[in-house]
């Protein structure tokens, strides 16, 4: 008789489609942005596996279980690939590699992470602020055009939640300048069109750069990091850098850095990466349910994928009229659904980066900090959960 009374009751609340106890039970439970510990109980006794091999080992710095990742990670990308300790290390060894230092422009998207600029300040170089699509949420070409100078010396294109920047785009604004792409959040993501098909991200400038950061789409279980390059002498340059400017060891020829993905590390990510595509094809599954239940709610601005690309759905990032966004946060949280704000300020706002350079408009940058409400898109995530989350969107706007 209490099921009866519970389903009758979530009609009346007009919560729709959800038909089981399992699922009913669901909505008193918090959903979070990403459960870890759920993701990794499907192969568990794999990654216990995978430790204890590295602890018995002995090898914890380099060795036999580092090589074979880096070589799973080459031949997945069809490009030279090599490990480091984080996202935010590749990115500065990518430029320090290309020789960026003071006097010299960075051209870097205001909407993003901050590591992305703070490797610019931290080799003396200049970021320049440039403008992104509200509807990727990536560089407009347009405005990096703009933005350029005499002393812009690399292009930093940010694939933003999973999605590609257009980088045929920016190759034709960019000329001979180098792009660096920083694929921290779109690891997995192919473009399908132009004259990149078929290539991944982070395969296509001068560099790539990965982060292995936990909630990454190829996560860790501490920090870590990756540097791609096609290009054999900023491939072997980098790798140097990686490792205090040695080419061999004890032959200094540059001025580098410690920067190196441990082993164990790397056992945690070769047995992940075993379970990768799949794990993509379920984050597909929940973005296209999201676009489903909230096609109808005309208040949200739902992500595009573009045209040129595929997206692996770093985040589920919805855009929420400035008056409404903290309200709805709010009451999500209050329902028990955490949401994430990527990101609440323009990096060109931020104390730390004063003294770098707006050049050109960033109102989109600055439109989206107000707008921007990332959802939860666990790949451990039932499609039940989905459904809540949106009819507690649903219930927000009252429709």
């Amino acid at each position: 008789m209490g099921v009866f009374f519970i389903l009758y009751f979530l009609y009346r609340l007009d919560l729709g489609k959800i038909c089981t106890l399992r699922q009913i039970m669901s909505i008193h439970k918090t959903i979070p942005m990403i459960d870890l510990p759920r993701v990794h109980s499907t192969y568990k006794e794999e990654l216990d596996e995978s430790i204890g091999f590295v602890v018995n080992s002995g090898t914890y710095i380099g060795g036999s279980v580092v090589e074979e990742f880096q070589a799973s990670l080459t031949d997945y990308l069809g490009t030279p690939t090599f490990g480091v300790g984080n996202g935010t290390d590749a990115l500065q060894i990518a430029l320090m590699a290309l020789g960026i230092g003071p006097g010299d422009e960075v051209i870097v998207p205001a909407f993003t992470y901050a590591s992305s600029a703070e490797v610019i300040g931290l080799l003396g170089a200049t970021a320049v602020w440039c403008d992104v699509h509200t509807s990727s949420f990536n560089l407009d070409a347009e405005s990096v055009k703009l933005a350029l100078s005499e002393n812009t010396k690399a292009i930093i294109a940010v694939h933003l939640y999973g999605q590609l920047a257009d980088l045929e785009a920016l190759d034709q604004v960019a000329g001979s300048i180098p792009i660096v792409e920083d694929t921290a959040q779109a690891f997995g993501a192919k473009f399908t069109q132009g004259k990149y098909k078929g290539k991944y991200a982070g395969t296509v400038g001068a560099f790539g750069t990965l982060s292995f950061f936990p909630t990454k789409p190829l996560g860790a279980m501490g920090d870590g990091g990756a540097i791609i390059s096609s290009n054999s002498v900023l491939h072997d340059s980098a790798l140097n850098i990686s490792r205090h400017g040695q080419s061999k060891k004890y032959i200094h020829e540059e001025i580098g850095v410690n920067s190196r993905l441990d082993s164990i590390q790397a056992a945690i990510l070769g047995v992940k990466f075993k379970h990768f595509l799949p794990t993509l094809e379920r984050k597909k599954r929940l973005a296209e349910l999201y676009h489903l239940e909230l096609i109808e709610v005309h208040q949200l601005k739902l992500p595009a994928v573009e045209h040129y690309s595929t997206h692996v759905w770093h985040q589920f990032t919805i855009r929420v009229d400035s008056n409404h966004r903290n309200f709805l946060k709010k009451y999500l949280a209050e329902k028990g659904v955490s949401t994430m704000v990527y990101y609440p300020f323009a990096l060109s706002d931020q104390e730390a980066y004063a003294s770098m350079i707006e050049r050109v408009p960033i109102s989109n940058s600055r439109s989206l900090c107000n707008e921007v409400l990332s959802l939860p898109i666990d790949p451990s995530m039932d499609d039940a959960d989905v459904r809540i989350i949106c009819n507690t969107i649903k219930q927000y706007f009252a429709i």
